[in-house]
């Protein structure tokens, strides 16, 4: 019965639904602009499909059945599903309005975001946004508290209560200035770093999460700058204070121009991925979820352009004497 009810005609259901708000099939046909057989004749359609009786008929008019009382419920609801997928559907032709709280880490505020957010704002440009720039485990903070509808980090650690919408695997290296001895090799290991100065991001800073935490465990003990601010590694980096270890991401200009060395690790690690990320069993506004699949569909051409930029520091290192 299940089965053979899905292919009930839909102008069965409407004429059933209007002989319920009208209370009576002839008012039913008035509304409906056609005769009143064949009002009758779609809701006895209904009741054979059915196999029961969806309404008393009464010389006043019509009485519904319980098992009429359950198809009007349902009818009730689709109808209701339907003006919001329509509603839904107009605000996705123009999202004419509309407010995106974005969570990101430095980096990826520089390198990955700028470019999306300027396509997604010239095809619906009635969308303000606030970009709120911290920590990874901030951003999980932010997003699993509702204070931030999107986040996007570099190695955050896993969340139950965070849920992922993409991913990418980064590459990582050792950062360099152009002057040092590194800066002439086309990649290293990290045994090769015994003795250098290392200029760290401080746990949960920067992407400085599990997968630094792993990494570290491999890297010689010369800590010898920690920060929270990633760009100031960067900085001390180029003012030849030490070598780092990170991803290209968020310095890619200064490697492509040459203000920065960057050397991938030949050792066998687990990549750092960037990640994006929302809260689990919450549905998100229009424009955020339109935003999401956008991020979706560009961090793999995101994730190509920045292992080319690696590749190609590596390739244009000049040969080591």
């Amino acid at each position: 019965m299940s089965r053979s009810f899905v292919h009930v005609h839909l102008v069965a259901l409407r004429y059933f639904g209007e002989t319920v708000r009208t209370g009576s099939m002839r008012q039913a046909a008035e509304q409906l602009n056609v005769a009143a057989s064949a009002v009758n004749r779609q809701i006895l359609k209904l009741e054979d499909q059915l196999q029961c009786k969806l309404f008393d008929r009464r010389a006043e008019g019509v009485r519904l059945t319980a098992a009429g009382e359950v198809l009007y419920n349902y009818i009730l609801r689709l109808d209701r599903d339907l003006e919001r997928a329509v509603s839904q559907i107009d605000d996705l032709r123009g999202l004419r309005r509309g407010h995106i709280r974005l969570a990101c880490e430095d980096g990826i505020g520089r390198d990955f975001l700028p470019t999306i957010l300027s396509e997604f704002h010239a095809e619906y440009p009635g969308i303000t946004y606030t970009v709120d720039v911290a920590s990874a485990l901030d951003i999980l903070a932010a997003v699993a508290e509702g204070d931030a509808d999107v986040g996007i980090a570099m190695a955050p650690p896993t969340r139950s209560d965070v849920a992922i919408h993409a991913e990418a695997a980064m590459p990582v290296g050792v950062i360099a200035p152009p002057g040092h001895p590194f800066a002439r090799l086309s990649s290293i290991r990290l045994r090769d770093l015994s003795g250098e100065r290392l200029v760290e991001a401080r746990d949960g800073t920067g992407g400085g999460t599990s997968f630094f935490t792993h990494l570290g465990n491999g890297l010689p003990r010369s800590r010898f700058i920690e920060t929270n601010a990633p760009d100031l590694i960067t900085i001390l980096v180029q003012a030849g204070l030490g070598v780092g270890v990170r991803t290209p991401v968020g310095i890619m200009n200064d490697i492509e121009t040459g203000r920065i060395a960057f050397l991938p690790i030949s050792d066998r690690v687990v990549a750092p991925t960037l990640t994006v990320f929302g809260k689990p069993q919450s549905t998100p506004s229009i424009s955020g979820a339109v935003l999401i699949e956008m991020l979706k569909q560009r961090l793999p051409e995101f994730q190509l352009r920045v292992q080319a930029i690696a590749a190609s520091a590596a390739a244009s290192a000049p040969a080591a004497g």
